[in-house]
Formats: structure tokens, C-alpha cells, sequence
């Protein structure tokens, strides 16, 4: 499976959890009660299919939500999850024109936004997700707005805008402090500010969250330590970044650091 195609099975998973409450049994809707409930039929269509998706069943997900897209082919939920599904089997063109539908008929569709920033994220799209994202970080009652923060944070990275990226990522941590992403890079921009407390701080923050090891952040341990003389704690780092992730860009880094 490809990172994108990843990335959005973490976001119909998020999605579903608001969608639903419980692992409630669904059953499709037969004819009889499709024509005498039109918008229940659809919503469980949806439901269903969204639960295909996750399955990686796509052709009884794709033939639910087509069943909803003829019930109803302008309503938001349905066009958000086709945009899902098209993401997954990597139809980009289908993707925005379902985002796009789904907005449409309703701007404050939160969650749909948010995706669709995602999705223009993992095109190389970093300024048109940012325009996406500063919509859904101004929605108070949308419960992922940290995550929104999160990812516009992550947009300026790309863009080079360190300064407002700090921003987002304290924002971001402000509405909940336990995002390993945020932590991460906040560690990393204060390291690169000669900020060592506020660095330290960091990354004790995301040790709180017992995050596993990565090449990324025992580089920047690494480093830290350097700067900080603490030649116990920096023998033990270099030995679990040598036999932990020999192949990695951080490991070739610290190679490269030791010749200088």
C-alpha cells in the first residue's frame, strides 16, 4: 500500500469514529425500505460503505455509495465519502470534484475540509491545503481543530515558513498537548534556535507519551546531547540509531557529523 493511499485509511478510520458511536450491526436497506425512508437508506449506504473502505473492500464499497450518490447526489456526507474512496484508488480528478461538491452544499463541512486538505497535502499542494485548513481552524466546534493546526504547521514547513509554523504547532499543542507530531517539530525548531531548554522540554514531552524510537527524533537526541555535554546518555543514543535504523538519512548523517 502507498503512504498516500496510508494516509487516508487513518483518515476514513478518524472519520468513521465520528460517523458512528458504536460498532452497531448495519444491514442494507431492502427495497421496500430504501423508497420508504429515502434519507435513512442513505445515511446507512454510507455507513457501510465507509466500513468497506476500511476493510479494503472496494467494490461493495463502491457499490453502496453509489447507491447513496443516486438517492442523493448533493449531500455532503455522501460526496465526502466518495472523495475518500476515490483517494484510495488514486482517481484524483474524482477526488476534488467530490471535495468540491461536498463543500458546496455546505462550507462548514468540517471534517470534509479537513480531508481535502489532506489530499492536497500529499499532492505537493501546500497552499491551497493551507486555504483549506485556516477555514477548519476557525470552525470552534469541530473536535480534531488541533489536528487542523497540526497540519497547517506542516504545510508551512513544506512552504519554508518556519515562523508561522512554530504558531500552528503551538497552537496546536495548546488544544492538546499530546500530538508526538507537533512535539517533534517543535523540538526540531527550537534545536535549530539554539533553544535548548525549550528543546529539551520537547522531547521530554514526547517521552511522557512513550512514542517508539525513530531515526528522526534520536538524531535530534543525539545532537542535543552533543550540545549539552552529556556524554552518557549520547553513547547509548548513537549505539540505538546504529542498530535500530542503519539505512536511515539521520544514521548516515551522524556518519558524516563524526568526520568533520
Amino acid at each position: 500500500m502507498s503512504k498516500m493511499k496510508q494516509t487516508f485509511y487513518v483518515i476514513v478510520m478518524l472519520w468513521m469514529a465520528v460517523l458512528t458511536t458504536s460498532c452497531v450491526t448495519v444491514k442494507e436497506p431492502d427495497a421496500f425500505e430504501r423508497n420508504k425512508d429515502l434519507e435513512k437508506s442513505l445515511k446507512t449506504y454510507v455507513t457501510l460503505g465507509i466500513r468497506y473502505l476500511q476493510q479494503g473492500d472496494m467494490e461493495n464499497a463502491s457499490r453502496t455509495l453509489n447507491k447513496a450518490y443516486e438517492i442523493n447526489s448533493d449531500d455532503p456526507q455522501v460526496n465526502n465519502a466518495l472523495a475518500l474512496f476515490y483517494t484510495v484508488e488514486d482517481e484524483p480528478a474524482q477526488v476534488v470534484q467530490h471535495y468540491e461538491a461536498a463543500l458546496k452544499e455546505d462550507p462548514n463541512f468540517s471534517t470534509a475540509r479537513n480531508n481535502y486538505a489532506a489530499f492536497l497535502f500529499e499532492q505537493g499542494d501546500y497552499s491551497k491545503a493551507l486555504e483549506q485548513l485556516k477555514v477548519v481552524t476557525k470552525d470552534y466546534r469541530y473536535p480534531r481543530r488541533f489536528q487542523s493546526f497540526e497540519n497547517m504547521g506542516l504545510c508551512y514547513i513544506k512552504l519554508e515558513d518556519i515562523p508561522l509554523a512554530e504558531k500552528a504547532f503551538k497552537r496546536a499543542l495548546q488544544l492538546n498537548p499530546r500530538q508526538p507530531k507537533s512535539l517533534i517539530e517543535m523540538a526540531e525548531i527550537s534545536f535549530n534556535k539554539q533553544e535548548y531548554r525549550a528543546t529539551t522540554f520537547y522531547m521530554s514531552q514526547l517521552d511522557k507519551l512513550k512514542v517508539g524510537p525513530s531515526p528522526r527524533k534520536l538524531w535530534l537526541e543525539i545532537q542535543l546531547s552533543r550540545v549539552l555535554g552529556n556524554k552518557n546518555k549520547l553513547a547509548s543514543l548513537e549505539l540505538a540509531l546504529k542498530n535500530l535504523f542503519p539505512d536511515s538519512a539521520e544514521y548516515k548523517a551522524f556518519l558524516a557529523s563524526q568526520e568533520q
